[in-house]
């Protein structure tokens, strides 16, 4: 009869109900569980962050295996990532690609027999770049070359240079554009350490350039001649008042950084970036001074 109702006896419609009851209960803890592991489901993960898909993953059993996979972690690690770990110096041992991102944003690898150090940004996947003090050119000017080859046991590379009672200095590098993340703003630091003099010395300065010399991707034509200087200074600023400048900063692993200068690397730019740093004559004779290498970082946003 139409308008009619099915009517079950009141155990097996009470049975009905914990089964109905029993399987919305396991889909609201679980519900990610009886999804497959769809493209769908990877590019929505891969769209965020990687912080943000480790969040993701403690959800549920199921989509944590999706936030795991290989599938997911392949999208934030760089496109060339495995042309430039062929370069490393030992193997680089890993069982999932989500354990290659973080022993790359944790530590680093050694690239072209230890002149180079290759990491990721722990954040967004960007790769950062060392180049080390046997990559450098340094130079002196008129005056005789006063360095010496050493090894500090808080390097990540097996020599620094080290000069003593030189009146001045030129440190150059170079690398190119195309090893670097595109479409980023990056920052360059020069790692180094005055042994015990490094606090309460007046100034220190010195004249750092980044220049790009190439061409530029975004069709923006030849970007030769694109170069930012800035005086900045080897010594820590004691008290926060002072004169301008960009002043050194003691980092965690004990060596200290000074900001040189940042730089925007396009879409597809091919050239080099060029990055030089001169000690002012008369300025350094009293100083130990010991360059780790100098460092690409992409700017973080404040």
């Amino acid at each position: 009869m139409m308008g009619s109702h099915l009517c079950l006896p009141k155990s097996q419609s009470e049975e009905c109900g914990r089964r109905r009851e029993k399987t919305m209960a396991e889909l609201g803890t679980d519900c990610f569980s009886a999804l497959p592991e769809s493209l769908v489901i990877i590019e929505i993960l891969s769209r965020t962050s990687p912080r943000d898909v480790c969040r993701f993953s403690a959800i549920s059993r199921g989509f944590k295996s999706v936030a795991d996979s290989d599938n997911v972690w392949d999208r934030f690690l760089p496109s060339d990532h495995r042309k430039i770990i062929s370069r490393s110096v030992y193997p680089v041992a890993f069982s999932t690609k989500k354990q290659l991102y973080f022993l790359l944003a944790d530590g680093f690898v050694l690239l072209d027999g230890g002149k180079l150090s290759f990491s990721l940004d722990k954040a967004s996947g960007k790769k950062c770049f060392m180049l080390g003090a046997r990559e450098l050119a340094i130079e002196c000017g008129r005056f005789p070359v006063n360095w010496t080859w050493r090894h500090l046991p808080q390097s990540r590379f097996w020599e620094q240079a080290n000069l003593r009672a030189a009146p001045c200095f030129d440190i150059s590098g170079k690398i190119e554009a195309r090893l670097l993340s595109p479409k980023t703003t990056y920052v360059v630091y020069l790692l180094f350490d005055l042994g015990p003099l490094k606090y309460g010395y007046k100034g220190l300065p010195a004249k750092a350039s980044v220049r790009f010399e190439g061409e530029r991707g975004d069709g923006s034509g030849d970007g030769d001649g694109d170069e930012i200087t800035n005086i900045v200074s080897l010594a820590i600023r004691r008290f926060s008042s002072g004169s301008g400048g960009q002043f050194a900063q003691q980092r965690m692993d004990k060596w200290m950084e000074t900001e040189l200068g940042e730089f925007f690397n396009g879409q597809g730019n091919t050239g080099e970036v060029e990055i030089r740093l001169m000690g002012f004559e008369g300025d350094y004779r009293t100083y130990d001074l010991f360059v780790e290498g100098i460092e690409l970082r992409p700017k973080i946003d404040s």
